[in-house]
Protein backbone atom coordinates (compact mmCIF):
# COMPACT_ATOMS: atom_id res chain seq x y z
CA UNK A 1 0.00 0.00 0.00
CA UNK A 2 1.64 3.23 -1.13
CA UNK A 3 2.30 5.43 2.24
CA UNK A 4 -0.23 8.50 2.69
CA UNK A 5 2.88 10.99 2.49
CA UNK A 6 3.96 10.03 -1.47
CA UNK A 7 0.86 9.29 -2.47
CA UNK A 8 0.38 12.84 -4.06
CA UNK A 9 4.38 13.48 -4.60
CA UNK A 10 3.62 10.27 -6.97
CA UNK A 11 0.33 11.42 -8.09
CA UNK A 12 1.24 14.78 -9.34
CA UNK A 13 4.81 13.41 -10.50
CA UNK A 14 3.07 10.99 -12.90
CA UNK A 15 1.45 13.86 -14.99
CA UNK A 16 3.25 16.19 -17.41
CA UNK A 17 4.11 19.75 -16.80
CA UNK A 18 1.76 22.50 -17.65
CA UNK A 19 3.64 24.88 -20.05
CA UNK A 20 4.67 28.15 -18.53
CA UNK A 21 2.78 30.26 -21.38
CA UNK A 22 -0.72 29.62 -21.76
CA UNK A 23 -0.94 30.23 -24.94
CA UNK A 24 1.55 28.48 -25.94
CA UNK A 25 -0.53 25.28 -25.13
CA UNK A 26 -1.72 23.25 -28.53
CA UNK A 27 -3.29 20.46 -26.77
CA UNK A 28 -4.26 19.14 -23.35
CA UNK A 29 -1.05 18.00 -21.71
CA UNK A 30 -3.63 15.09 -20.51
CA UNK A 31 -7.06 13.87 -21.17
CA UNK A 32 -9.55 14.19 -18.51
CA UNK A 33 -9.96 10.49 -18.87
CA UNK A 34 -5.79 10.34 -17.60
CA UNK A 35 -6.61 12.55 -14.63
CA UNK A 36 -9.38 11.02 -13.37
CA UNK A 37 -7.51 7.98 -13.38
CA UNK A 38 -4.51 9.76 -11.20
CA UNK A 39 -7.20 11.84 -9.31
CA UNK A 40 -8.26 8.61 -8.03
CA UNK A 41 -5.25 8.19 -6.15
CA UNK A 42 -6.95 10.91 -3.67
CA UNK A 43 -8.65 10.41 -0.42
CA UNK A 44 -12.21 10.30 -0.32
CA UNK A 45 -12.69 13.28 1.47
CA UNK A 46 -9.77 15.26 -0.94
CA UNK A 47 -11.87 13.99 -3.69
CA UNK A 48 -14.77 15.46 -2.42
CA UNK A 49 -13.37 18.36 -1.42
CA UNK A 50 -11.71 18.56 -5.35
CA UNK A 51 -15.38 18.30 -7.04
CA UNK A 52 -16.93 21.17 -4.83
CA UNK A 53 -14.17 23.19 -5.87
CA UNK A 54 -14.42 22.59 -9.41
CA UNK A 55 -17.95 22.94 -9.22
CA UNK A 56 -17.63 26.85 -7.92
CA UNK A 57 -14.70 27.85 -10.28
CA UNK A 58 -14.76 26.01 -13.42
CA UNK A 59 -15.05 28.47 -15.91
CA UNK A 60 -18.16 27.07 -18.41
CA UNK A 61 -19.64 25.92 -15.71
CA UNK A 62 -19.78 29.79 -14.04
CA UNK A 63 -20.32 31.25 -17.31
CA UNK A 64 -23.71 29.23 -17.47
CA UNK A 65 -25.13 30.40 -13.90
CA UNK A 66 -27.46 33.38 -13.68
CA UNK A 67 -25.39 35.41 -11.23
CA UNK A 68 -27.95 35.33 -8.43
CA UNK A 69 -28.05 31.67 -8.23
CA UNK A 70 -24.39 31.11 -8.85
CA UNK A 71 -23.72 33.83 -5.79
CA UNK A 72 -26.31 32.28 -3.38
CA UNK A 73 -25.22 28.27 -3.68
CA UNK A 74 -21.45 29.54 -4.00
CA UNK A 75 -22.04 31.54 -0.56
CA UNK A 76 -22.66 27.89 1.06
CA UNK A 77 -20.43 26.14 -0.75
CA UNK A 78 -17.77 28.21 0.22
CA UNK A 79 -18.19 28.25 4.26
CA UNK A 80 -17.81 24.66 3.75
CA UNK A 81 -14.30 24.87 2.29
CA UNK A 82 -12.27 24.29 5.44
CA UNK A 83 -8.92 24.84 4.17
CA UNK A 84 -7.70 29.04 4.08
CA UNK A 85 -5.86 28.13 1.16
CA UNK A 86 -8.10 26.69 -0.63
CA UNK A 87 -11.05 28.86 0.12
CA UNK A 88 -9.03 32.17 -0.80
CA UNK A 89 -8.54 30.29 -4.64
CA UNK A 90 -12.47 30.39 -4.72
CA UNK A 91 -12.81 33.38 -3.07
CA UNK A 92 -10.40 34.94 -5.58
CA UNK A 93 -12.22 33.74 -8.74
CA UNK A 94 -15.55 34.55 -7.33
CA UNK A 95 -14.04 37.96 -6.44
CA UNK A 96 -13.59 38.06 -10.38
CA UNK A 97 -17.04 36.99 -11.52
CA UNK A 98 -17.77 39.76 -9.25
CA UNK A 99 -16.47 42.35 -11.21
CA UNK A 100 -17.25 41.03 -14.67
CA UNK A 101 -20.82 40.82 -13.85
CA UNK A 102 -20.81 44.46 -12.74
CA UNK A 103 -19.38 45.46 -15.90
CA UNK A 104 -21.51 43.19 -17.88
CA UNK A 105 -24.62 44.60 -16.12
CA UNK A 106 -23.29 48.54 -16.65
CA UNK A 107 -22.85 47.57 -20.56
CA UNK A 108 -26.35 46.08 -21.02
CA UNK A 109 -28.01 49.62 -19.90
CA UNK A 110 -28.02 49.47 -16.05
CA UNK A 111 -27.42 53.20 -15.19
CA UNK A 112 -27.35 52.88 -11.86
CA UNK A 113 -26.00 50.44 -8.83
CA UNK A 114 -28.62 47.41 -8.87
CA UNK A 115 -31.13 47.47 -5.67
CA UNK A 116 -31.48 46.90 -3.02
CA UNK A 117 -28.10 45.62 -3.24
CA UNK A 118 -25.41 44.46 -5.60
CA UNK A 119 -24.60 40.58 -5.31
CA UNK A 120 -20.94 39.32 -4.93
CA UNK A 121 -18.43 38.56 -3.17
CA UNK A 122 -15.00 39.67 -1.40
CA UNK A 123 -14.59 43.67 -0.74
CA UNK A 124 -15.79 44.46 -4.35
CA UNK A 125 -19.56 44.87 -3.81
CA UNK A 126 -19.45 48.01 -1.83
CA UNK A 127 -17.05 49.89 -3.97
CA UNK A 128 -18.93 49.41 -7.44
CA UNK A 129 -22.24 50.68 -6.06
CA UNK A 130 -20.43 53.81 -4.83
CA UNK A 131 -18.55 54.21 -7.97
CA UNK A 132 -20.97 52.56 -10.36
CA UNK A 133 -20.44 55.16 -13.20
CA UNK A 134 -16.26 55.14 -13.54
CA UNK A 135 -14.96 52.67 -15.59
CA UNK A 136 -13.08 50.78 -13.26
CA UNK A 137 -15.80 51.47 -10.14
CA UNK A 138 -12.75 53.26 -8.48
CA UNK A 139 -10.72 50.43 -7.67
CA UNK A 140 -8.17 51.10 -10.88
CA UNK A 141 -5.54 51.32 -8.82
CA UNK A 142 -5.97 47.65 -7.27
CA UNK A 143 -7.03 45.90 -10.77
CA UNK A 144 -5.58 47.78 -13.32
CA UNK A 145 -6.89 45.62 -15.93
CA UNK A 146 -10.33 46.47 -15.23
CA UNK A 147 -10.45 49.65 -17.67
CA UNK A 148 -9.54 47.00 -20.42
CA UNK A 149 -12.13 44.77 -20.05
CA UNK A 150 -14.33 47.63 -19.82
CA UNK A 151 -13.47 48.41 -22.93
CA UNK A 152 -13.70 45.24 -24.54
CA UNK A 153 -16.90 44.86 -23.48
CA UNK A 154 -18.31 48.29 -25.03
CA UNK A 155 -16.36 47.16 -28.24
CA UNK A 156 -18.18 43.93 -27.64
CA UNK A 157 -14.98 41.85 -28.48
CA UNK A 158 -15.99 38.92 -26.83
CA UNK A 159 -12.47 36.52 -27.86
CA UNK A 160 -10.38 39.17 -26.68
CA UNK A 161 -12.14 39.75 -23.73
CA UNK A 162 -12.25 35.90 -22.92
CA UNK A 163 -8.28 35.71 -23.84
CA UNK A 164 -7.02 38.64 -21.33
CA UNK A 165 -9.02 36.86 -18.21
CA UNK A 166 -8.24 33.17 -19.05
CA UNK A 167 -4.53 34.86 -18.73
CA UNK A 168 -5.09 36.44 -15.95
CA UNK A 169 -6.43 33.33 -13.50
CA UNK A 170 -3.62 31.37 -15.28
CA UNK A 171 -1.01 33.82 -14.36
CA UNK A 172 -2.78 34.14 -10.74
CA UNK A 173 -2.65 30.19 -10.60
CA UNK A 174 1.35 30.23 -11.52
CA UNK A 175 2.45 32.58 -8.68
CA UNK A 176 -0.07 30.54 -5.89
CA UNK A 177 1.71 27.59 -7.11
CA UNK A 178 4.98 28.42 -6.15
CA UNK A 179 4.46 27.57 -2.69
CA UNK A 180 3.16 24.28 -3.14
CA UNK A 181 4.72 21.15 -4.29
CA UNK A 182 3.58 17.69 -3.68
CA UNK A 183 -0.19 18.13 -1.25
CA UNK A 184 -3.47 18.47 -2.14
CA UNK A 185 -3.64 21.90 -2.83
CA UNK A 186 -1.04 21.60 -5.36
CA UNK A 187 -3.04 18.82 -6.95
CA UNK A 188 -5.72 21.85 -7.25
CA UNK A 189 -4.25 23.79 -8.65
CA UNK A 190 -2.92 21.96 -11.45
CA UNK A 191 -6.25 20.61 -12.00
CA UNK A 192 -7.35 24.23 -11.73
CA UNK A 193 -4.57 24.80 -14.30
CA UNK A 194 -5.89 22.07 -17.05
CA UNK A 195 -9.22 23.79 -17.32
CA UNK A 196 -8.24 26.80 -17.88
CA UNK A 197 -6.30 24.88 -20.82
CA UNK A 198 -9.11 22.89 -21.90
CA UNK A 199 -11.18 26.27 -22.00
CA UNK A 200 -8.74 28.15 -24.12
CA UNK A 201 -8.13 25.48 -26.42
CA UNK A 202 -11.82 24.67 -26.59
CA UNK A 203 -12.54 28.84 -27.80
CA UNK A 204 -10.12 28.28 -29.89
CA UNK A 205 -11.73 25.87 -31.68
CA UNK A 206 -14.90 27.69 -31.41
CA UNK A 207 -13.37 30.43 -33.15
CA UNK A 208 -11.86 28.63 -35.79
CA UNK A 209 -14.60 26.76 -36.90
CA UNK A 210 -16.55 30.19 -36.72
CA UNK A 211 -14.20 31.76 -38.58
CA UNK A 212 -13.89 28.82 -41.19
CA UNK A 213 -17.82 29.33 -41.93
CA UNK A 214 -17.56 32.87 -41.98
CA UNK A 215 -14.70 32.44 -45.15
CA UNK A 216 -16.29 29.61 -46.49
CA UNK A 217 -19.89 31.44 -46.94
CA UNK A 218 -17.64 34.60 -48.52
CA UNK A 219 -16.19 32.10 -50.89
CA UNK A 220 -19.95 31.47 -51.68
CA UNK A 221 -20.85 34.63 -52.31
CA UNK A 222 -18.42 35.25 -54.59
CA UNK A 223 -19.05 32.27 -56.78
CA UNK A 224 -21.13 33.16 -60.13
CA UNK A 225 -23.93 30.31 -61.03
CA UNK A 226 -24.00 31.13 -64.21
CA UNK A 227 -21.35 29.12 -65.73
Amino acid sequence: MINDRFKYAMLLSSLPLHPANLFAAKQLPVSRIQLDKRLAWLDADDARHLEQIEMLVHWSKISDQPDDLLFKHARTELDAIDSAFLKEIVLWRLELRTLMSALRRRHSGETSAPTPAFRGFGKWPALIIRHWQEKDFGIGHLQPWLPKASDLIEQNKTYELEKMLLNRVWQHYSRIGCYHYFDFPAVVIYVLRWDIINRWSSYNKEQGLARFDELVSAGLADVSMTG
